[in-house]
């Protein structure tokens, strides 16, 4: 049984992560936490490569810098919520800037907010709860379709055995009456 499950699981598609900051250290730090916990990971040195990353792949979650040029994490965030709701956003900033923090909580609607420097044991948990929480979600919206399908089915089921009774209660009344006309000749 124990062979199943890990079967189970390895069959599992990884989740896909992307990490936008316009610092490469920071990045290859990020990189190399998650790297062994079995994720496909994505990197942008920017929010406009960040969409990119987005309009070309699947993304589960993103971890995006507050602080970069052309583009701050907030509006990255926002638009990643506009055009992708699904894909669960984090912001990552290194200052204590709580104007900025509450538009990135406001208009990217993002799931934690991580301070630099970040504890690793953290930020790790932070994700995996994360995405935890993702596929609780996907699997609630999955089990209420499919409940909805099987419902309309039971419907549809319920509908003919009325008929099928009505049919049969009207065969057996016509029975009855045509074996009384014949006990009365």
């Amino acid at each position: 049984m124990e062979e199943t499950v890990k079967e189970d699981f390895q069959a599992e598609v990884p989740a896909t992560v992307l990490f936008v900051d316009d610092e490469a250290n920071i990045l290859s730090s990020l990189k190399r936490l998650f790297r062994p916990l079995g994720y496909r990971i994505f990197t942008a040195e920017g929010g406009a490569a960040g969409l990119q990353v987005f309009e070309q792949n699947p993304i589960d979650l993103v971890i995006s810098d507050m602080r970069m040029p052309e583009m701050n994490g907030a509006e990255f965030l926002e638009k990643i919520r506009a055009k992708w709701p699904d894909a669960v956003r984090i912001l990552l900033t290194g200052y204590a800037d709580v104007g900025s923090t509450i538009a990135a909580i406001n208009k990217g609607e993002i799931y934690r907010y991580i301070a630099k420097p970040w504890d690793d044991n953290d930020i790790v948990l932070t994700v995996k709860h994360a995405l935890e929480r993702k596929n609780l979600e996907l699997e609630k919206q999955r089990l209420e379709a499919l409940t909805l399908k099987q419902n309309e089915a039971l419907k549809d089921i319920n509908a003919n055995l009325e008929a099928k009774v009505r049919d049969r209660t009207e065969r057996c009344a016509r029975l009855w009456a045509s074996s009384r006309w014949r006990t009365r000749s």
